[in-house]
Parts: C-alpha cells; sequence; structure tokens
C-alpha cells in the first residue's frame, strides 16, 4: 500500500485534475471509459431482462395508440401526456 501511496506522489494524483500530466489524464480516461465498457457490458442485458415486461407492454401499447389514437387517448392516465394526446 506505501507503494501506491509513493507512486501517487510522485504522479502528483492527489491534487486537482488541471496539474495531472497529460500523460495521468490519458491514462485515467482509458481506464475510465474501458471501466464503463465492462459495466455497461454487464449491465444492459440485466436491466433489459428486469425491464422486458414494462418495454413489452409500451410497445403493445405504442401499436394500439397507432391504430387507434382516439380510443388510446380516452385512458384517464394516457389522456394526461401531452406528447401523447395533444389537444
Amino acid at each position: 500500500m506505501d507503494y501506491l501511496k509513493e507512486l501517487a506522489g510522485r504522479a502528483n494524483l492527489s491534487a486537482t485534475w488541471e496539474a495531472w500530466s497529460p500523460e495521468y489524464r490519458v491514462l485515467a480516461i482509458a481506464a475510465g471509459l474501458a471501466f464503463a465498457y465492462w459495466a455497461l457490458r454487464f449491465a444492459v442485458p440485466a436491466v433489459l431482462r428486469i425491464f422486458r415486461p414494462v418495454l413489452f407492454v409500451a410497445f403493445a401499447l405504442a401499436a394500439v395508440w397507432a391504430l387507434f389514437p382516439e380510443a388510446t387517448c380516452s385512458i384517464d392516465l394516457i389522456s394526461k401526456l401531452p406528447m401523447i394526446c395533444a389537444r
């Protein structure tokens, strides 16, 4: 742990972002993007599995609205949405 603290001290990573050298900024951005890519690879399929029923209902409601807009806008909850049921 002391070794990591010494490396951080040499790189001046405890200071603000502006004090970082360009090499460390590029390294930090690359590491952040790699972590974000890895997290999205695992998070997006899990989120889609969880929200699959909600997405199915939304798709079905959009299909019904496309075919019967007046009947769909007669539903009280949907009639309050200005983008769907503009008066």
